[in-house]
């Protein structure tokens, strides 16, 4: 570290100080982790104000506060009226000490007030597809020999084989696709269906790579969250509000 670096450095760490030494009066989201229910904007300037006092190297391990994952989490997945933004917790211990902890899932669906928190991203993801797309779960999987995108975007053949097979009424903006993936390519990928929305895996989902033709029209996107996985494997922990 150059010597201008370290002043700045020095500097920083004296706003901070005094800052800790007489915090202004906070009025926004708890500056430590919470599951209660809270707007993206005062989760993300509530980690804002922690870093503010504490300062920003090891903030996501230190504060265990919601945070954006600096841009590899959702950040507004969007199909109708409502709308999906992803944060992630830490709740691990520091290294060398033992205590439980994992990392943690919120799903906040502003529009509506809804949010769910779990150990598990994916499961986060499907939970709030439960909640905006009732039906989600009756599309049918795009197979894995039809490769939906390549390096220029989303391929010809892929287009065709979605529009010949979902419904019209999915064909939206914000909607997902399933597609079949590999044993363990499990994550579902925000902004990966034609329409801006998820690519979720079949793999994760634990469904047969079928072609249903009985889907019905979507029901009131007002339903209530917290459906049960089909997934066989244990459930992860959530908390759906």
């Amino acid at each position: 570290m150059n010597n201008d670096s370290q002043l700045a450095f020095d500097l920083d760490e004296l706003v901070r100080e005094d800052l800790r030494a007489n915090p202004p009066e906070w009025h926004g989201a708890p500056l430590h982790f919470t599951t209660d229910y809270y707007p993206p904007g005062e989760l993300q300037a509530a980690f804002e104000q922690w870093q503010l006092l504490n300062g920003r190297f090891g903030s996501i391990p230190h504060s265990h506060m919601w945070h954006t994952g600096y841009g590899w989490l959702n950040g507004g997945t969007e199909y109708g009226d409502h709308r999906l933004v992803m944060f992630s917790a830490d709740l691990r211990p520091e290294p060398k000490c033992e205590g439980p902890g994992d990392l943690m899932y919120l799903a906040v669906c502003e529009p509506c007030g809804w949010h769910q928190v779990s150990d598990s991203e994916d499961d986060s993801v499907e939970g709030w597809h439960n909640h905006a797309i009732p039906n989600w779960r009756e599309l049918p999987v795009v197979p894995a020999q039809i490769r939906v995108r390549d390096g220029s975007g989303l391929t010809k053949l892929g287009r065709k084989w979605i529009e010949a097979h979902y419904p019209a009424e999915m064909q939206v903006s914000g909607a997902p696709i399933i597609t079949e993936r590999a044993r363990y390519a499990t994550r579902h990928v925000a902004g990966y269906s034609p329409w801006g929305g998820y690519d979720l895996s079949s793999t994760a989902l634990n469904r047969p790579t079928t072609i249903r033709t009985d889907v019905q029209p979507l029901r009131s996107t007002l339903a209530t969250a917290g459906m049960e996985s089909p997934r066989s494997a244990q459930a992860p922990n959530r908390i759906t509000r």
